[in-house]
C-alpha cells in the first residue's frame, strides 16, 4: 500500500454518528481508533463486549442492513451504515443495558424460566417476543438485502494447506517442489499476519500454490476427504476441496486468562493487540499490561517498539483480576496497577475442532479419535496445549463464556449438584453454544470443572464440535447445491 493512499481516509456510520477511517482499516480498528471500544452486548446480562480475538460475539454488528456481520473481517468503506445489534428501542438509547441490573442467579439457564413465562394466548406471545429480544436475537436482514445464491467451487488437489503462517506457507512451498497440486486455505487477508506484526521476515508463498485468502475452512467430511470453506466476504462464493492429504498449520491461540473481567473491552490476546498496533497504527490503549506463559517479555517488547506504554508485564497465573466496568480500568495481581487495555499471550491452545470434525463418532457424545493418516499437524500446531491456570474458587461472576453470559457461578451451581460431563453442562447452560463454537470457552469450562473436583482437565471428553465452526451465509451454502453429493 502507498504512503498516500495508507493515510486516505473514508467516512462510515456508526449508530448514526460519522466516523472517520483510514484506507484499508477494519470497522473494528477505526472504531478503536475513535475511541469506541463496546460494539456489541452479551446474551443474557447485555454486558458490554469489544474487539478481542478471542469471542466473535465481541465484534458482530449490523452492517448495511445484513446482521452479524464480523467487524474485524469487513474494511471500512465509504457510506457504510453500521449499528450495534440486539438494542431496544435503538442503538443510541438501549433500554436492554439495565439487565445488567439483574442478579446474575435471576438469569441461569437463559430467560427461558416456566416461573416466569406465561403459558398461553396474548401474555405468552408478547412474552416469547421480550424473551426472544433479550436473549440476543438480533434483526432479520433488511428486505432490501436481497439474497442470491452465489456459484461455489470444487476443487481437487493432492494436498490441501490450512493455515497461513510460517509453518503453513513452509508446507506448501514444500509440497509443491515434491510436484505436488497444493491449495492454501487462510482466514487472514494477508499471509502470516501475527508472524509480520511481530516484524519476522517472511518467506514466500511459491506462485504454484493456489491461495484462498480471507477464508475460513467450516466443515470437514468423509475423515477429511471432503473439506468446505466459506469467505469472509458473503459476496464471493463458497469452495468444496478434494484433498488426497491434508495439513493442518492453524497455529495456537492465546486463552483469555480465567479471571473476573477477562471479557471487558480492552482484555485483547496478542495477536489482536499486535495487528492493531503494527497494521493500523491504533494503539491498543495508552497504559497497557501484558501477561503471559513465557512470551510476555517478547510481546512487551513488540509493543514498545510501535510506541505502546507497557506498565505491567508478568505471568498469566499472577493475575488476580481485571477491573472496570465499561473497558479495563486496572488489574490486579501482586499489587493493582492502573490500565485500560490487558494483552495475554498465553496460555497457548489448539483449536481441535477440524481435527474432531474428522475423527469424531458417537450419538448422544460424539468424541474425536486419532487423525487419519491422510491428515497431519505442523507447526506450532504440534506443538499441543498449554495448561490454564484454573483456581478451585473461581469468582462466581467470572465469565467463562462471555457470548452466551455464562459464569463461573452457574456452572459451579450444577457441578456441585453432582453434575460433571461436559456435555451435559454445555447443554444445561448453554457454553460455547454461541458463534465461538466452543473455542475458547470450552477450553474454559474444562480447567475450571478439573479445578473444582480435583482431577485433570484431560480426565474428559470434549463437548461436540460440528461443522459448520463459522458462519457461512444461506446464499453461499446455496451456491454450494450442485457441488456436493448427500451421502445415502
Amino acid at each position: 500500500m502507498s504512503h498516500d493512499n495508507q493515510h486516505a481516509e473514508v467516512t462510515f456510520f456508526w449508530n448514526g454518528s460519522c466516523i472517520k477511517a483510514r484506507q484499508g482499516d477494519s470497522v473494528a480498528a477505526a472504531l478503536w481508533r475513535a475511541g469506541i471500544t463496546t460494539l456489541a452486548r452479551s446474551r443474557k446480562l447485555h454486558r458490554p463486549l469489544g474487539y478481542s480475538g478471542s469471542y466473535p460475539t465481541g465484534v458482530l454488528a449490523r452492517v448495511n442492513g445484513r446482521p452479524n456481520v464480523r467487524l474485524d473481517q469487513v474494511r471500512a468503506q465509504e457510506g457504510l451504515v453500521v449499528e450495534t445489534q440486539n438494542t431496544w428501542p435503538s442503538p443510541r438509547f438501549d433500554l436492554l443495558k439495565l439487565a445488567q441490573l439483574l442478579p446474575a442467579k435471576a438469569v441461569y439457564g437463559g430467560f427461558e424460566h416456566g416461573a416466569w413465562m406465561p403459558t398461553s394466548g396474548l401474555g405468552y406471545r408478547l412474552a416469547e417476543r421480550a424473551m426472544a429480544n433479550l436473549a440476543g436475537v438480533a434483526r432479520p436482514a433488511d428486505v432490501s438485502v436481497q439474497p442470491a445464491a452465489v456459484a461455489g467451487e470444487r476443487l481437487s488437489v493432492d494436498c490441501l494447506v490450512v493455515g497461513g503462517g510460517p509453518a503453513g506457507i513452509a508446507e506448501a512451498n514444500r509440497r509443491v517442489q515434491a510436484g505436488e497440486t497444493v491449495a492454501l486455505v487462510t482466514r487472514g487477508d494477508r499471509l502470516a499476519r501475527f508472524a509480520d506484526s511481530f516484524g519476522a521476515s517472511l518467506e514466500p508463498l511459491s506462485p504454484q500454490v493456489r491461495l484462498f485468502a480471507g477464508m475460513e475452512l467450516f466443515g470437514v467430511y468423509r475423515e477429511g476427504a471432503l473439506m468446505v470453506a466459506a469467505p469472509h466476504d458473503n459476496t464471493r462464493g463458497a469452495v468444496v476441496f478434494d484433498p488426497k492429504a491434508v495439513v493442518l498449520a492453524t497455529g495456537r491461540r492465546s486463552i483469555p486468562p480465567l479471571v473476573k473481567g477477562n471479557q471487558l473491552p480492552g482484555v485483547l490476546d496478542a495477536h489482536s493487540a499486535l495487528q492493531l498496533a503494527a497494521v493500523h497504527g491504533v494503539m491498543p490503549g495508552r497504559r497497557v499490561a501484558v501477561v503471559g506463559t513465557g512470551a510476555e517479555d517478547a510481546i512487551a517488547a513488540r509493543l514498545a517498539s510501535l510506541g505502546v506504554e507497557v506498565v505491567h508485564k508478568g505471568r498469566v497465573e499472577e493475575l488476580k483480576e481485571i477491573k472496570g466496568r465499561s473497558r479495563v480500568a486496572a488489574i490486579r495481581a501482586a499489587a493493582e496497577i492502573r490500565c485500560d487495555a490487558v494483552v495475554h499471550g498465553g496460555p497457548w491452545r489448539v483449536d481441535p475442532s477440524l481435527g474432531f470434525q474428522a475423527t469424531g463418532e458417537g450419538m448422544f457424545q460424539v468424541q474425536a479419535h486419532p487423525l487419519p493418516e491422510t491428515m497431519s499437524v505442523v507447526g506450532a500446531a504440534a506443538l499441543g496445549d498449554e495448561r490454564i491456570s484454573a483456581h478451585r474458587h473461581l469468582h462466581p461472576d467470572t465469565l467463562i463464556c462471555p457470548c452466551m453470559d455464562v459464569t463461573a457461578g452457574e456452572l459451579y451451581c450444577h457441578i456441585d449438584d453432582g453434575e460433571t460431563d461436559p456435555e451435559v453442562l454445555k447443554r444445561l447452560t448453554s457454553c460455547g453454544m454461541g458463534t465461538c463454537q466452543g473455542f475458547p470457552c470450552w477450553e474454559h469450562m474444562l480447567a475450571m470443572l478439573a479445578a473444582r473436583i480435583g482431577v485433570e482437565p484431560e480426565a474428559f471428553a470434549r463437548p461436540t464440535h460440528r461443522p459448520p465452526r463459522r458462519s457461512i451465509t444461506v446464499a453461499q451454502a446455496a451456491g454450494l447445491a450442485g457441488l456436493v453429493e448427500p451421502d445415502r
